[in-house]
């Protein structure tokens, strides 16, 4: 059936290509946040361990809706590892890294590397005319910035 929400099919394969580029983002980070998550100790392990649960969440959450979005669009959203791996910016932790501090910060540097390239693909739907993806895009850049500061916030 064809797909008539007021975007053409190659603008909605452009847009969906870079929402899938995010979206990998996004998975490889929400394994980075989740080992993390399983994985820090020190004085405030309650706190970090806590602060990265609500952080893997609300990727897995964000990472959800860009899904749905790539398929409201009329593409498949990627879904292996190996996809992943091939689209991600956000590179996984192939090393066990034990001081919360250099967890704190990767995933500044993650969170702010999510903001600029997701600022990407609000340019590419913006150029596109497809509001749609605007909206969610810029409300996962505000998620990404706060989470940045946050996390830079327990290394000042």
């Amino acid at each position: 059936m064809i797909i008539d929400i007021g975007l053409q099919k190659k603008d909605r394969k452009v847009i969906s290509e870079a929402l899938s580029r995010v979206l990998a983002d996004t998975f490889i980070l929400y394994a980075k946040t989740h080992s993390f998550h399983w994985n820090v100790a020190g004085p405030n392990f309650y706190t970090l361990h806590n602060f990265f649960k609500e952080l893997y969440e609300d990727l897995i959450e964000g990472g959800d809706a860009i899904a749905e979005r790539i398929r409201i669009l009329g593409y498949w959203a990627p879904s292996s590892f190996s996809e992943f791996s091939n689209l991600s910016a956000v590179k996984e932790e192939t090393h066990h890294i034990y001081d919360a501090s250099d967890m704190l910060r990767q995933l500044v540097l993650d969170n702010e590397l999510m903001v600029r390239r997701l600022k990407e693909v609000c340019e590419v739907a913006d150029v596109n005319g497809d509001l749609v993806t605007v909206d969610l895009i810029s409300n996962r850049m505000k998620v990404h910035s706060k989470a940045a500061w946050m996390l830079r916030s327990h290394l000042e």
